[in-house]
């Protein structure tokens, strides 16, 4: 007893010295810096921190070069100078966010014991030249259709070319004329859902849109052409970081485009607390979205619900009562003309209903859906299958042109034996709780990533089962949707970098239409990574290794900027082989005290891993850079600390518990220095899991059973600020209890 609390006190104390001194920034200016604006203080006082005794050049630095002879004005926000003048270095920006990048550069070339060579950054246009059809950008005006779609189509493309080239070009509604570059409307079936081309004529550029998708298609052309023809990185999901360029020129006669390989893709729930400009999702590619919970959230037949919100939340029905039948048909058929009452036309802005099931496996056991379960299989698709199609048919009687979705999901990812969807139904499947280690095919996979926790009570998660599944459904319908589960909120999440290029190949290649990736991201993770390379394979599902390697080179580059490049990527790549080489886990990241991401990677992957992003922040080419690393490196910390504390604690290792209580002390620095309050954070699941069952156990079992801990139990748990003090509190009444 008295080794563990002089541990802990010795561990709060070093804890409290640490955060006090991380959250504090410098603000002593060294004597070798002078300033010519009063806004280069920040940039300053970093380079001072930086360099302490290393800092021995003269450097004058500023938003003002006056007396230098040096133009800042056609600096980009991020641009600037460095220059060695005599016995003096001249660091100058035209802004704080450029002075932030001039002395990062410069400081690095001090560490690495260079003298730092003479550079501009980011001046002018960065393109320096663009032609079409042998003219000037800034000759032409854009021409477009009719249409919202088409207008905030033209106008992006417009900002866009003078934020690439310097030249503001008009928009017209008119018919086209030369020097012209035209947006419109083509039917091609060959371009699906939102492709486009392009081509050159003597009159100037065309991009014809599909019309497959109009609300998003001319938006999606106008950036995907940006992205290929121009440079531009993850346009499509609204980034637009541009990679300079001398010269682009389309000449007559050249053409291009591209076609979605899937009809439908959303990347959903991208957003983080800060900074703002990394908040983005992909547009809508299709009037059919995925299905979502339908029933529940719009409350049909909610008045036959059991649950407390009348909502179907936390009950099914009984899908072939003749009562629910009924007043589903009622509220479905209310829906539906509520919507047209308010301007909706069937096929056009009203294609899709949602009816899939609620979020629960709360299926009815009356005889006769027993008798069916026994009958079609062991799936309740049966009986959501005799619903809908019944319904759907009818309803289209009305309706005609409406498609209806539903899951495949808790209890209804089989299909049945021979109840098939009809020609109205598009089949949403989930891949709920599968292993995220493996790819989603199952070729790597030998066990069920739930079982293997103990919990044998969730059906079939084992990868190769689900797919098999997935590939019957595919089998008797082409209207199936992928629900892929990409899962990376808050400190203790999964890692898809090494899965995305298999799994969303597997969709593309067995025929599925659309994939909705579930991904509320919040960039602790390297959840952005997969993000940014699934938005480019969406669309090329079939690139090479070579464009492959290439495509995550340059979002590295694009999210950590090019000096961190190395250090992310290998860090990367380590977890990438401990997933690959490891036990089967699921993508809710549910880190059992024996899984395989307790023992290796938070274990003897975890101070590798650590030094890496470590390495990587001090490399940073920006203040945005180091901040996306701060957020990256809480997800190495947080589970470095929560797996492996106790493992620390029982064997008596003081050293190790304090460097992990050190580094959980530097992530709560830096998520104060972002401005977000750590007790707020996305959810996290089985937040220091050891403590429900006792942290003695985790040496000494080797899986979960139902009775050892309830499903309940993974209850959602919000990271607290003290690390050791709170274990040391809940370690303190335990031993006191003894």
């Amino acid at each position: 007893m008295k080794r563990f609390l002089s541990l802990i006190l010795a561990a709060l104390m070093l804890a409290a010295a640490l955060s006090s001194c991380a959250v504090a920034p410098a603000t002593a200016v060294d004597p070798h810096i002078r300033l010519t604006s009063s806004d280069a203080s920040d940039a300053a006082a970093w380079l001072t921190d930086r360099l302490g005794d290393r800092l021995t050049d003269s450097v004058v630095l500023g938003t003002s070069a006056d007396g230098y002879a040096l133009d800042l004005s056609a600096l980009e926000d991020d641009g600037y100078i460095i220059r060695s003048l005599g016995d003096e270095i001249a660091v100058f920006a035209r802004t704080p966010d450029g002075l932030d990048r001039a002395v990062r550069k410069y400081a690095k070339a001090v560490e690495r014991g260079e003298t730092p060579a003479d550079e501009t950054y980011h001046e002018g246009a960065r393109i320096k030249s663009l032609t079409v059809a042998g003219r000037d950008i800034s000759e032409y005006t854009i021409y477009r259709e009719d249409g919202s779609p088409m207008s905030a189509a033209a106008n992006e493309f417009s900002s866009r070319i003078k934020e690439a080239c310097g030249a503001a070009l008009a928009v017209s509604a008119g018919s086209p004329a030369a020097p012209y570059i035209a947006l419109r409307f083509v039917h091609d079936e060959s371009l699906s859902t939102v492709g486009y081309r392009w081509s050159v004529d003597e009159g100037g550029l065309t991009i014809e849109c599909s019309d497959g998708y109009k609300p998003s298609s001319p938006t999606v052309a106008v950036r995907r052409f940006l992205e290929k023809e121009l440079g531009w990185m993850g346009m499509t999901v609204g980034y637009g970081e541009l990679e300079s360029a001398d010269a682009i020129s389309f000449d007559v006669g050249e053409s291009g485009g591209e076609t979605n390989a899937f009809p439908a893709f959303n990347l959903y729930g991208d957003s983080y607390s800060a900074p703002a400009a990394f908040t983005h999702n992909l547009p809508t590619t299709s009037a059919i979205p995925n299905a979502c919970h339908g029933l529940q959230n719009n409350k049909f037949a909610g008045e036959l619900s059991n649950s407390k919100d009348r909502n179907w939340a936390w009950d099914q029905p009984c899908w072939l009562d003749e009562d629910f039948y009924e007043v589903s048909l009622e509220d479905i058929s209310a829906f539906i003309q509520k919507r047209l009452d308010a301007g909706a036309v069937i096929g056009d802005d009203l294609v899709f209903i949602d009816v899939a099931h609620g979020d629960n496996a709360e299926w009815c056991r009356c005889r006769e859906c027993t008798a069916l379960y026994r009958a079609e299989g062991p799936t309740f698709a049966s009986h959501i299958l005799t619903w809908i199609n019944r319904l759907s048919d009818e309803l289209n009687e009305t309706y005609p042109g409406l498609y209806y979705g539903i899951f495949a999901y808790q209890g209804t990812n089989k299909l049945p034996k021979t109840i098939r969807p009809n020609e109205h139904i598009f089949i949403t499947y989930c891949y709920d709780d599968s292993c995220s280690a493996h790819s989603l095919d199952g070729k790597d996979c030998d066990e069920d990533p739930i079982k293997n926790l103990g919990i044998s009570w969730r059906g079939d998660h084992d990868n190769r089962i689900m797919s098999a599944d997935l590939l019957d459904w595919l089998a008797v319908t082409k209207n199936v949707y992928v629900w892929y589960y990409g899962l990376m909120n808050g400190f203790s999440t999964m890692s898809f970098v090494h899965t995305v290029r298999d799994d969303i190949t597997f969709f593309y290649k067995n025929g599925v239409k659309g994939v909705f990736w579930e991904s509320e991201d919040r960039g602790f993770s390297t959840g952005k990574i997969s993000k940014l390379i699934a938005a480019a394979l969406l669309w090329e599902p079939d690139m090479t290794d070579e464009e492959y390697d290439g495509l995550v080179d340059r979002v590295l580059r694009h999210l950590y900027g090019e000096d961190a490049v190395s250090a992310v990527r290998e860090y990367v790549e380590i977890q990438d082989r401990v997933y690959q080489t490891g036990r089967c886990m699921t993508c809710w990241a549910y880190y059992g005290i024996r899984s395989h991401i307790s023992e290796v990677i938070y274990g003897k992957a975890a101070d590798a891993l650590f030094e890496l992003i470590e390495d990587a922040i001090m490399l940073a080419d920006s203040k945005a850079h180091e901040q996306l690393l701060w957020r990256l490196s809480c997800e190495n910390i947080y589970k470095t600390c929560s797996t492996g504390y106790f493992t620390a604690y029982n064997a008596g290792d003081d050293e190790r518990v304090t460097e992990l209580s050190r580094r959980y002390d530097l992530m709560v620095s830096r998520v104060d220095r972002l401005g977000i309050d750590i007790t707020a954070t996305p959810f996290v699941f089985v937040n220091w899991e050891p403590l429900r069952i006792g942290y003695e156990r985790d040496l000494e079992v080797e899986a979960w059973t139902k009775k050892d801990i309830e499903y309940s139990d993974f209850a959602i748990v919000k990271p607290t600020r003290e690390m050791p003090e709170r274990v040391a509190a809940i370690l303190a009444e335990r031993e006191a209890g003894e």
